[in-house]
């Protein structure tokens, strides 16, 4: 009887250890996933009609698939590019809304920055 407990709790353990280090492991690719994406995005800011900024704003729909708050931004920034004629203001908007919102997901603290920030690169 002994033996059969201890073989059941080595088991259980076993498989528990299994489950939540699973879990751990998705949820931090998960948000690597994510992280690179708005790095990516706001590495590349100062050209957003380059590649490397396509790219990356193309792939927010599918890195930011569980926030409804992120899709949101980039439908309106979306809505607002495919609309002629379009202001650059009114874009600037938009892109900016979308970044702060992509922040406000992963929990990155904007502190001091402001909005001009987000738009405005390093050159």
């Amino acid at each position: 009887m002994n033996f059969f407990i201890i073989f059941a709790a080595s088991i259980i353990s076993g498989l528990l250890g299994v489950i939540i280090s699973t879990w751990f492991y998705q949820k931090n690719e998960v948000r690597q996933c994510k992280l690179r994406n708005i790095q990516q995005l706001l590495g590349n800011r100062n050209n957003i009609k380059g590649q490397p900024f396509i790219e990356a704003i193309n792939q927010v729909f599918i890195t930011f698939n569980d926030s409804k708050e992120v899709l949101m931004a980039l439908k309106a920034l979306h809505e607002t590019v495919i609309n002629v004629p379009v202001t650059r203001e009114l874009v600037n908007q938009k892109l900016m809304e979308l970044f702060k919102v992509m922040c406000e997901d992963m929990k990155i603290k904007l502190g001091p920055l402001t909005d001009s920030y987000f738009l405005a690169a390093f050159y």
